[in-house]
Parts: structure tokens; sequence; C-alpha cells
């Protein structure tokens, strides 16, 4: 490095700085911050599953984006330290999208455990003799103990469905309960109201234990709504300065046996900063080669995104996206897309860059792509929703307002097929997943919440939350829609 000029120095560490930044970003699944609560209570199910043998059920719900996936990663990893997981426990994952049918459950269980060969070609009753032939399986010593399985269950909302109902959760959940094994069982899901789709029979059999997480859940103590944004920015953008330092990495190497993560941030500050070593291992990434980075100037980065964290035009527009917002997957594009324009010639992220960046993120542009990204029926109900929100000057609207006025419309137009009921409640259902039209707490003339469990979803209370400028253009852009739909948007409402 000593050999380089000024220009061959800055582009190299340029390109490293890139590199580092781009796996932290996107790579890093395991590393989590905050919602300290959350971590103890998920850390605490799977030690005490692993260590002690006992059996434990949980969900952890949160919409898209929140960090669900990650807390679970960052507690795996927590727990891998003390224990051997791979030889001391089981971890099976399956997904609500992929294994909903209890055959293929039962076959990608037999094949993350290695048993095809024990299951061969034998042919059982029911998925409850199978899970208990695997148990006998694993059994083993001469107390006939098995090892503590870890189920996670991704999409757990989509296990309620299918041709054998809720079947593999009943038999999951039933195991929790008897003495054949140590199971922790552990559903992901974005669906707020799914114990709603749980049979009596599942619903016995489990904990009811419940951990929530919040996209834009402020953390106590915060002085402001975007302080965990504030904070992301900072742990996304900074650099380790141990990257440059070759004898302190060694000593932080070796230490990292001994003292877990959360020791390690308070002993050093920047620890925080790096990318944990199974990370890199499976970006097959050398960490040696950080270590030619130049020190003086690792310092100078990190007190620039200091600096670009105190920036109140930075803050104004964090706030904007922590109220567009919550999902952590936007703010980490924005941050790669900002990282990926750092040129040797301009090494340093500038402010209106990234404001602009945040700005392109929650700008009308990706509303109305997500309208043109709709189905012809959704769209219709939609446009339905805009006409009766003008009929009673903006008052939220339940599914069957809604559908009384797209069944009007569609009544006078021969060329439109009839829906049947239950697909237009799909339809509008979808639109409240994607957070088009969101549930109103303040119902017109109700002394309770529209939004509680007690009002059938067919009588809650909902308002749009798109524009209708957003709904004007997206019709005007959308391909292959119906003439007569357009017209019915742009005539007088009756």
């Amino acid at each position: 490095m000593d050999d380089q000029n000024p220009t061959q120095s800055a582009l190299h560490n340029m390109k490293l700085i890139k590199k580092y930044l781009k796996i932290k970003i996107m790579e890093d699944n395991i590393s989590f911050t905050g919602r300290k609560y959350e971590r103890e209570h998920v850390y605490d199910l799977i030690a005490r599953s692993v260590l002690h043998g006992e059996s434990h059920s949980a969900l952890i719900i949160g919409p898209r984006g929140s960090g669900k996936t990650t807390l679970l990663n960052w507690v795996l990893h927590q727990v891998s330290n003390k224990v051997d997981l791979v030889n001391d426990a089981y971890l099976i994952k399956l997904n609500g999208l992929i294994h909903h049918d209890d055959k293929l459950a039962f076959k990608y269980i037999t094949a993350q455990m290695r048993l095809e060969s024990a299951v061969g070609d034998r042919v059982f009753g029911s998925f409850a003799e199978k899970l208990s032939f695997i148990l006998q399986c694993l059994t083993s010593g001469a107390d006939r103990q098995c090892k503590t399985i870890v189920f996670i269950l991704e999409e757990f909302d989509m296990f309620c469905h299918g041709a054998h109902r809720q079947t593999l959760l009943y038999n999951l959940f039933n195991i929790t309960h008897t003495n054949k094994a140590p199971v922790c069982v552990l559903g992901i899901t974005s669906h707020l109201n799914v114990m709603e789709l749980l049979d009596k029979r599942v619903k016995s059999r489990f904990s009811h234990r419940n951990i929530f997480i919040y996209s834009n859940e402020t953390e106590v103590g915060a002085e402001c709504p975007v302080t965990n944004y504030k904070e992301k920015l900072v742990q996304s953008l900074s650099m380790p300065l141990s990257l440059a330092k070759k004898d302190m990495s060694e000593k932080r190497r070796g230490r990292k046996s001994t003292v877990n993560m959360d020791e390690q941030m308070e002993v050093d500050g920047e620890i925080q900063f790096c990318i944990p070593d199974v990370i890199l291992t499976k970006c097959k990434t050398d960490k040696r080669q950080f270590q030619h980075l130049d020190s003086s100037f690792l310092e100078d980065w990190n007190a620039h995104i200091q600096s670009l964290a105190n920036d109140q035009k930075i803050l104004d527009s964090l706030e904007k996206l922590y109220h567009f917002t919550g999902n952590e997957q936007t703010f980490k594009d924005i941050l790669f897309q900002t990282v990926s324009k750092l040129l040797p010639n301009k090494p340093y992220i500038d402010t209106t860059e990234l404001c602009n960046a945040i700005d392109s993120a929650v700008c009308s542009e990706h509303r109305v792509k997500l309208l043109q990204s709709l189905s012809i029926l959704e769209l219709s109900l939609v446009i339905a929703m805009v006409h009766g929100m003008a009929i009673f000057d903006g008052q939220p609207m339940n599914f069957e307002m809604v559908l009384h006025r797209y069944t009007k419309f569609a009544n006078t137009n021969s060329s439109n097929q009839s829906v049947p009921r239950p697909v237009v409640l799909k339809a509008f259902e979808h639109l409240e997943l994607l957070q088009i039209i969101t549930p109103s707490k303040n119902a017109p003339h109700s002394s309770e919440d529209a939004c509680t469990s007690s009002v059938q979803k067919e009588y809650k209370l909902y308002a749009l939350s798109a524009s209708v400028d957003d709904v004007k253009q997206a019709i005007a852009s959308y391909r292959a829609l119906p003439t007569e739909i357009s017209h019915w948007f742009n005539n007088s409402i009756d």
C-alpha cells in the first residue's frame, strides 16, 4: 500500500469499502439490534429446549419486513455459540408456501433429519404414525433419549389450509405435550389474525405464546420515532476500525469464542459494525483482504456517517420513510443503491442523493405501480371504494358497501362476468394485505373499535390509503384495462 499513489490508494479503499458494505447490507441476515424483550424471549425458548430438553411452542407475528426471520437467525446464532446445534439438535425448516401438503412436509422433514433410508418404502396410516416412527429412529442410549428438534415454520398461516386441514400443526403441537422428545415449534407469520385460522383441536395443543414484532415500533426511551432508522443507518454504513488493525483483529477473533455478541458490543463500541464470520464464509469472502484498508480513511468514513445521521434533511427524509413503510428491505435497498454510486472521485455519500433515494421510495410512482399490479377485480373494488367514499364524504366503508357498488356496476355491463362472492371477498382481503385499504379504528357512530374480532370481517370499516390522483394515474396507464371500467371511473357517480 505504501508504494501506491494517492489515486490508486483511494480506488483500492473505495472498492473494499463498497464490497464490505454491500455484503453487510444485503447478505448479513443474523445481525439484529433492538427489541431486547423479544430477543430474550425467543432465545429463552430455544435455549431451554436445547439445553434442558423442554418442549415449547410459540408464534412470531409481525408485518413483512419487520425482522421476524432475522431475529430468529440471530437467536440461533447466539445459541450456536453455547451448543453445537449441528450435533446436539435437529433444525427443521419448513415453508407454508412450499410444504403445505403433509406428504411433502414429511418428505422434507426426513430429508433434513437424514432418515430417508430408515423410512424407505414404509406405508403409514396417518401423519401421527409418521412422526412417531421418526422419533423412534432418533432415540438412542440406555435412557432412550432423543435430541431436541427445533421446527421453524415460515409462512405459518399457509399451514392452516390444505386437503388435510392443519394435520401437521396438530401433530407438531401435540408432541410438545408428550414425553417422546424435546420439541420446539416456532411459527413465523405476517397474518396478524392467525389465531382465528386455527382449529379448536390445534388451539388446545398450542401454548398461546405470541411474540409480536411491529415494523415502526419505537424503542423504549427513544427521543423520536425515527431513532430506529437512524441507528440502522449508522449500523449499516459504518465500518469497523478493527479491519485495519491486524493485531487487534487477531485478539478479538480469539476472544469471540468466550464472549457473546452483546458483551462484545459493550466491550468495544465499534465491534457491532463487523460482519459475522459465518456470513463472510457463506459469501466466500476472505476477511484478510480488508486488513489493507487505511485506518485514517475508515475513521473519516465513520465520522462522515455520523454526520449524515445527524443531518436534519436526512432525518426529515427518514421520518417520511418511517410513516410510509416499516419494511426493512426497502430501507436496505435504498442504502445499497446509495453505496453502489460511490466513486473514487466521490468517496463520500452526498446528502442530497440519499434524500432523493429515500424520496423516490415513498413517491406516488411506487403506489401507482402497486395499483397497476392489481387484478381487474381488485382494481374494480378500489374504484367502487373511491366512488363510495366520495358519496359518503370520505367516510370509511365495509365490504358489503363496496360489494354493493361493484355489483351494481357489473349488472349494468353485460360484458362483465359475474364473480362469486367468496372470490370478491378474497380480492378485498388481498387489498388489505397490500395496505391499499387500511382498517379504520375511528368508525363514526360507533363506541368500539371497528377492527376488533367481535365484528364480522364483512362489516369491518376500511379507508382507502391510496389517493384519488394515484388511482386516476394508474387507470390511465393500465394496460389491457377494459374500456367500461375506465368509463366507470371517469363518469359521474350515481
